[in-house]
């Protein structure tokens, strides 16, 4: 598959499109030394950088601003780094500006200033995520056991079908690409929901 077509799948928000997008950007940069280390220390996991990137990319149209240069997967990630690097309360003022360019120059994207409080949008992606999961475990617990598996614990499609005794990898991945196209509709569901009081 070519960038142009993957680029094409993750616009129209299509389960193949997000599927390449966990296995090619989420999972490898959450696995990768430089990031893994942060994100323990700061609670974070693959799953709440997927939604992020999903808010992101979807819902605030930033994928829009992809020009095709680099790689679409090289370009994904740098924003899952920010995500990362910003995820520490302590580090507000800072900024990962590997990519960006002062004014827009270069075709990407304008650096900005941070205007909102990274902590609360952390916390209430957290919140927002488990209740995401509670929607799905309530519908059925073994799909929810397979996207915790892949998501929280980094288990294969092997691992995960041999653990769960499940008849094939094919079969695993199929029920997680529900999982994941379930989790952004039930996402809808909460986002506007104020679950702050019970913080």
């Amino acid at each position: 598959m070519t960038d142009a077509e993957w680029l094409e799948l993750v616009k129209k928000g299509e389960d193949e499109g997000w599927k390449l997008v966990w296995e090619r950007v989420v999972e490898p940069e959450s696995r990768s030394q430089r990031s893994s280390g942060i994100m323990h220390r700061n609670s974070l996991d693959a799953s709440d950088l997927m939604g992020m990137l999903y808010e992101e990319m979807i819902g605030g149209g930033k994928i829009n601003l992809f020009r095709g240069e680099g790689s679409l997967a090289g370009w994904l990630r740098r924003y899952v780094r920010g995500y990362i690097l910003n995820s520490n309360p302590n580090t507000h003022g800072e900024m990962s500006i590997e990519g960006a360019f002062a004014d827009g120059e270069g075709n990407c994207a304008a650096m900005e200033l941070p205007v909102e409080d990274k902590q609360l949008i952390s916390k209430e992606v957290w919140i927002n995520t488990h209740y995401c999961f509670h929607d799905l475990w309530m519908k059925d617990p073994e799909r929810a056991y397979i996207h915790l598996l892949k998501t929280r614990f980094h288990f294969s499609s092997e691992e995960t079908k041999n653990f769960l005794d499940i008849s094939s990898t094919a079969n695993v991945d199929q029920i997680f690409s529900r999982n994941v196209k379930f989790m952004r509709e039930s996402w809808k569901k909460h986002e506007n929901r104020d679950h702050r009081k019970n913080i």
